[in-house]
């Protein structure tokens, strides 16, 4: 290691002598012996960010980790991350590591003036002059950084040029992109070359995926040092030695190798296997070094990788738990290889593995048998060893006792998570207390007036690994009191508030009554509930009361599987949806999917869902049939009407052209049992009409086409008077903040269109929507008068307003419409997009925001709108529609992050619009003020100012209660965990659930 005390900036040399090639730091030999260090702990995925942690606690992080590797004997690190310069100065003068800065320069998609490229064309000029420019910054940035070793662009970039997705797929076979490559090496090289100007005292290179391509390697890139390659070829290289020798002359440095330390085939962890390939891998690289009588141009390489990361599977699902799905297949890794299934498992690369935080908030790493094995192995010097000593240090290894240090490790990190029983892993304690008066009663008696309650409950979370196949977790809440806060505020736990009723006693002629008072009731209740159990062909999945995603990107064009995320919602009024059992096939059940169960999505009726993915004729299709086998017998709010049992059917088709067009195609058949039901309408002439359902009016097609530029779509959609679909999925998810008013309802002739402009970090995306009936809703007109009045000699029988549960179909959100709407977005920061559900704590802009604003003129009025009456346990009409109006709002979001301790948020909307169910009462002109703002990620203060506004809750706007002013203050603290707040400052997306 060099002289770190005393040193600056390290002069960085790639030398060939008459024995090979060798990397010198400062003119002293130097063999890289390194790992991909990275830092993702449990429940994290990608967009954790490391360095906008606080300092003391980045030291604390940086400290546990280097100091393992030092220990290791690690002199080198390259991560995926950029490290700021003084952390890499730091790494190097506290632990003696050096690091590769390695932007990767649009691998994984980039942002030119703006507009976010997914898949980086390298042959636009524009982005590849954005390219240059910003990897010429890194290297100013880092050029005099004490600590650099060299500079290296990309991560398999090659690979991305045939890749579909982000997550691991089999390794592509040839060159097959020579066209396309052949601009990605003519740019990596002016890159590099550009760069050496700047760093003189360091090397540069690429990281390629294998040696892929190396023609145009040797002919497009002539100002690399070395040839940095990613391989994973088993235990040994095979003849990559020879080939880079013979075709480019070059030194060459693995920046990816290694194994991973699960065995697809066997269904378990497999130290053994990963730290003997590790080991025959570095026997082979030592015998490659210089002065070894071998082609002498192995010059050192970085193991794949120092922890396991538990996000790579899904990415943004299920992080809290290890996946041992295996997403490719590598038949070099005999261990566990198998003809036509996957072995390779993405979150277990680790030479350590991923443990639970310690005290300090660190999360901690359990060293496999690798670390061992590799820190005998970097005892040694290849440079000074003899090629004999290196092979007889390697074939003299205790390979047994590194088995046993790993697999003791291994158990006591088992015992001290409880892995193979139920175990307790954490919990929650939350106390309250609360004063209540009004101020009519504080007007006469003063304080005497005011009550006080107080309330105290407890989460205990348990989890659970009875095998290696089965795993879960679930949690119980326990109340103590609880605190009466009704009508102001619905809360988890109020299911334990006293219930009072009234006892009748009837005697003879006497009649008598007692009050009763029901308290202590449901103390105790499971909260939630996951297990899933992981076969060969099949992953299930039983839930309880946890976020569940849509399948909107999964070919559910008609969002009959609607996102239940907003738990915290559904807790509001002591509801457990969603709740339910998904089968997932793979190997040979690839493509099915089965799910069942009593609430799959918040509101849902009981059902089954039947999905099959498949390819035809360049398409991807998608078969749905969902079934409802029973209804609900309550509502999923305070006053949430329910659905009626009904089942669908659809069949959708996409495919993306190579040109960037996009085409998706879709078919519905739904309620087919309505058909033949009979229901009547006004006709234009003024007379009542009496019809039925047809067999066409349960078909729907809905048809989008994206074009390639300014990411414009055109979207039209046909149903039928009982076609109905689910929710329409949105552009951004949860958050997008259209109010453009969609519906799933059938009865529509509806089109759609929109375009995003870019202007730099700004984007403008104006909406547009068109919709018409095909029958209008129905007007109320009194029956004829009781003397018998005829008209034309008919009697006339009157009509009302139709809803869903006396009428085949009725005119609700889906009414006529026409609808335009504009939001300007600014967000300078494009990995934490500024839609995403988590936005409120990833962001990491200093500023961002978006405004924008919606109007919609509604012609004609609506059917009447049904709403749950609980006494009666049925839903009941509200007798009329909406009346025909214009409406719109105006809305705009803001996030501010001055430094890593503070965080401000602000949402501020003006409107006017309608209720969301009874006719009664005007349509509300209002303003809404919501905030949040946390610091040093402890302490959270929270409200909102309301003016005009329905209350905040979905009933409140259901009936349209609105209040004058409304003002809410809360203040929160967190004792201990990660800091992070799930919550969302958009309180007015729960009041209109």
């Amino acid at each position: 290691v060099p002289a770190v005390t005393h040193a600056q900036v390290d002069k960085v040399d790639v030398v060939k002598g008459a024995d090979g090639w060798k990397l010198q730091v400062n003119g002293e030999d130097y063999y890289v012996k390194g790992v991909v260090w990275g830092y993702t702990p449990r429940g994290q995925n990608y967009t954790y960010n490391l360095f906008g942690q606080p300092d003391e606690q980045i030291r604390k992080i940086l400290d546990y980790d280097f100091g393992l590797m030092a220990k290791m004997g690690v002199n080198t690190i390259r991560s995926f991350t950029m490290i700021p310069p003084k952390w890499v100065t730091y790494i190097y003068r506290e632990h003696g590591i050096m690091s590769v800065i390695n932007p990767l320069m649009g691998r994984y998609g980039y942002n030119v003036d703006g507009k976010w490229i997914p898949f980086t064309d390298y042959s636009d000029p524009r982005t590849r002059e954005v390219l240059k420019r910003d990897m010429q910054e890194f290297v100013r940035r880092y050029k005099d950084t004490p600590g650099v070793l060299m500079f290296a662009f990309g991560n398999e970039s090659n690979y991305g040029l045939s890749w579909s997705s982000f997550e691991i797929e089999n390794l592509p076979e040839g060159e097959q992109n020579t066209a396309k490559a052949r601009f990605l090496y003519s740019l990596w090289n002016e890159v590099v070359a550009a760069g050496k100007s700047i760093a003189p005292n360091h090397p540069f290179t690429i990281v390629n995926g294998d040696i892929q391509y190396i023609d145009l390697i040797a002919e497009l890139c002539p100002d690399i040092d070395m040839l940095g390659t990613n391989v994973y070829r088993g235990s040994s290289f095979t003849d990559l030695w020879r080939d880079v020798d013979a075709k480019l002359d070059l030194p060459v440095i693995f920046f990816e190798f290694g194994s991973d330390a699960f065995n697809a085939r066997d269904f378990q962890e497999d130290q053994l296997s990963q730290a003997l390939i590790l080991k025959d891998q570095w026997q082979e690289m030592y015998n490659k070094s210089a002065s070894n009588g071998e082609e002498g141009n192995s010059i050192g390489a970085f193991i794949f990788e120092w922890r396991d990361e538990w996000w790579k599977y899904l990415q943004i699902e299920r992080l809290d738990i290890q996946d041992t799905n295996a997403s490719w297949a590598n038949q070099a890794y005999l261990f566990d290889w198998a003809e036509g299934k996957n072995n390779m498992n993405e979150e277990w690369f680790g030479i350590t593995a991923l443990g639970p935080s310690n005290s300090d908030g660190v999360a901690t790493a359990r060293p496999r048998m690798a670390y061992d094995v590799m820190q005998e192995v970097f005892r040694m010097d290849p440079y000074s060893a003899s090629k004999a000593d290196i092979n007889s240090m390697f074939a003299n290894m205790d390979v047994g006792l590194f088995e046993l240090r790993g697999d003791v490790r291994a158990v006591k990190a088992e015992m001290e998570e409880d892995k193979k029983k139920l175990s307790f892993t954490g919990g929650r304690l939350q106390g309250e207390m609360v004063v209540r008066g009004d101020e009519l009663g504080y007007s006469a008696d003063g304080e005497r007036s005011l009550t006080f309650s107080d309330g105290q409950m407890v989460f205990l979370d348990f989890g659970f690994q009875p095998t290696d196949r089965v795993s879960g977790q679930m949690s119980l809440n326990i109340l103590g009191n609880v605190a009466e806060k009704r009508p102001l505020e619905f809360t988890y736990g109020d299911r334990g508030l006293p219930v009072g009723f009234l006892k009748i006693d009837i005697a003879g002629d006497e009649v008598s009554t007692r009050d009763f008072l029901f308290e202590g009731r449901e103390r105790v209740q499971l909260y939630d509930f996951n297990a899933t159990y992981e076969g060969e062909n099949v992953d299930v999945e039983a839930f309880y009361h946890t976020p569940r995603f849509h399948w909107g990107y999964e070919g559910d064009h008609f969002g009959l599987i609607r996102e239940a995320t907003d738990i915290a919602g559904v807790d509001i009024w002591d509801q457990s949806a969603p709740s339910g059992v998904e089968i997932t096939g793979k190997g040979k059940w690839d493509g099915v999917t089965l799910l069942f169960g009593p609430e799959v999505y918040w509101g849902a009726n009981p059902k089954v869902v039947f999905k099959y993915d498949f390819k035809l004729a360049k398409f991807d299709w998608t078969f749905i049939h969902s079934e409802d086998v029973a209804r609900r017998d309550d509502g999923s709010g305070l006053s949430e009407s329910t659905d009626r049992q009904s089942r669908q059917t659809t069949l959708t088709a996409e495919r993306e052209f190579s040109n960037g067009w996009k085409l998706e195609l879709g078919g519905i058949i739904s309620a087919p049992e309505e058909i033949d039901d009979v229901y009547d309408r006004v006709g234009e002439d003024g007379n009542i009409y009496v019809d039925k359902i047809e067999d066409e009016d349960a078909l729907g097609f809905r048809a989008k086409l994206t074009f390639p530029w300014n990411e414009t779509y055109l979207q039209a959609w046909h149903a039928g008077l009982v076609a109905d679909a689910g929710n329409p999925h949105k552009t951004f998810g949860v958050f997008d903040p259209s109010r453009l008013p969609t519906s799933g309802l059938g009865n529509k002739q509806e089109y759609e269109a929109g375009m995003i402009l870019r202007f730099g970090d700004f984007m403008l995306y104006p909406r547009v929507l068109y919709r018409d009936n095909l029958v209008h809703a129905n007007p109320f007109i009194a029956p004829s008068n009781t003397e018998g009045e005829f008209v034309e000699g008919i009697f006339s029988p009157g009509i009302n307003p139709r809803n869903t549960d006396t009428d085949p179909f009725a005119v609700l959100g889906n009414r006529e419409a026409r609808s335009a709407e504009m939001y300007l977005t600014y967000d300078p920061t494009g990995a934490t997009q500024f839609y995403d559900w988590d936005n409120d704590w990833r962001e990491d802009a200093k500023f961002a925001f978006n405004i924008g604003g919606t109007y919609t003129e509604f012609p004609t009025p609506t059917d009447s709108y049904l709403f749950f009456f609980e006494p009666a346990n049925a839903n009941v009409p509200f007798g009329a529609g909406l009346p025909k109006e214009d409406v719109w709002a105006l809305s705009s979001r803001m996030v501010f992050n001055p430094n890593s301790n503070r965080k401000y948020i602000i949402k501020l909307i003006r409107g006017f619009e309608q209720s969301s169910g009874t006719p009664n009462g005007p349509a509300r002109d209002y303003y809404q003020l919501h905030w949040k703002s946390e610091f040093n990620r402890k302490h959270v203060f929270e409200g909102y100012f309301m003016k005009d506004s329905w209350g905040p809750y979905d009933f409140y706007r259901q009936f349209n209660n609105a209040f004058p002013e409304q003002v809410k203050l809360d203040y929160s603290i967190l004792l201990g965990g990660s800091g992070v707040q799930l919550g969302s400052v958009e309180d007015e997306r729960r009041a209109t659930r």
